[in-house]
């Protein structure tokens, strides 16, 4: 973090311990109850995500030349390979010939080539077309036109950013990253160790999942039994890059009657950095590790999530073993206790309690969120 952020932060972080609100004079905001009910508009925000970068694995993942992951991603099926040079590569992970996939899911080491199960189509690492049987039976096939469809790709932040539209291929992902993400990088996560990597769904709309996560109003309530007593009451100070933000959680450590001077300050002990890239990535970066969570949207009632802990080294004996999966058992305890919330509001939606979502002043970054995604939505839309 640069030295100039890093004293605004400190300064605005005394402020709001000595009660001048950090959101300043935001308003009140609402958010439809449709737009968490809507199919077609749960369509179209997964078309969205598709022309955006999305975090799919962790650099590490693919550690050597020849490994390889495939998995899906918002029903796109999506191949990524570790180049002889240690660039990282992506493509549609489907044959060109009759469309069948090349790799189930999962993940290997040490490829050489990639051979459909069709018809035994043969690619090279770099995704060109190597050689097919019996070629004679397509006198006008252009070799140099068939191979995989590739796709954008980036390491940044020691996780792989893929755009899953092949008509953007040549997307420049870093413009939509930084400077945020040159900021996290800064915080010593340029090359993170994958640990506990995790897959599961919640019966929710994703953006209720989101919302939780721009505000500390509920730690109090909600997170009583957990992570409440860390952190100063309801207490955020966010700022924006574009679309994308970071949300800093100030730790009950800080005492205000006694607080460091700015030179003393360190953001990771004194509060928790939460940083979100539009419209559905988070990275939490705590004083030792940090931990990645992107939201895929399944339908408008359900959401695949996937999560990564991100470590500074990977365990080297039981103790530290131990101290790792303690830290990410508590980080899913609280997230249970978010999402189990978010399950019950999914449930009460249909019921017509409630026409709109009511947000205070403090929770202003949820509805500020909804109106970006609505822009995006409409931009889209209008977009030939």
């Amino acid at each position: 973090m640069k030295p100039e952020v890093r004293a605004d932060l400190h300064r605005r972080t005394l402020e709001a311990l000595n009660g001048t609100r950090p959101e300043g004079r935001a308003a009140p905001g609402e958010v439809p109850v449709d737009r968490y009910l809507d199919r077609g508009r749960a369509d179209r925000e997964r078309a969205l995500m598709r022309r955006r970068p999305q975090a799919v694995a962790a650099s590490s993942e693919l550690p050597a030349a020849g490994a390889w992951l495939a998995r899906d991603r918002l029903g796109v099926p999506l191949l990524l390979v570790r180049q002889e040079d240690g660039a990282l590569r992506a493509f549609l992970n489907v044959c060109r010939h009759r469309g069948a996939r090349l790799l189930d899911e999962g993940a290997g080491h040490s490829a050489r080539t990639f051979v459909c199960p069709y018809h035994a189509w043969t690619y090279a690492l770099d995704g060109s077309l190597k050689g097919l049987p019996q070629a004679f039976g397509f006198p006008c096939l252009n070799k140099a036109e068939s191979g995989l469809r590739r796709l954008a790709v980036r390491e940044r932040g020691g996780l792989v950013w893929v755009v899953a539209d092949p008509d953007l291929a040549n997307s420049d992902i870093d413009s939509h990253l930084d400077p945020l993400m040159g900021e996290l990088e800064a915080l010593d996560l340029s090359a993170p160790v994958a640990y506990a990597p995790r897959h599961y769904e919640v019966a929710a709309n994703w953006k209720l999942l989101v919302d939780g996560s721009l505000e500390a109003y509920h730690f109090k309530v909600a997170h009583r039994n957990t992570i409440a007593h860390l952190f100063t009451d309801n207490l955020q100070i966010i700022d924006e890059a574009g679309l994308n933000r970071r949300l800093y959680l100030v730790k009950s450590n800080l005492d205000p009657a006694n607080p460091p001077d700015a030179e003393g300050f360190e953001p990771r002990r004194h509060g928790n950095i939460l940083y979100f890239f539009f419209p559905n990535t988070t990275v939490l970066v705590q004083p030792d590790h940090a931990q990645f969570s992107t939201l895929e949207p399944l339908g408008p009632n359900r959401t695949r999530v996937h999560e990564i802990t991100l470590l500074p080294a990977a365990p080297d004996s039981d103790k530290a073993e131990r101290y790792w999966q303690a830290n990410v058992d508590l980080y899913r305890r609280t997230l249970a206790e978010d999402y189990n919330l978010s399950e019950s509001i999914q449930k009460g939606l249909p019921s017509g309690a409630n026409q709109v979502l009511t947000f205070g002043t403090f929770e202003y970054s949820a509805p500020r969120f909804h109106r970006q995604l609505e822009a995006e939505l409409n931009a889209a839309g209008r977009a030939p």
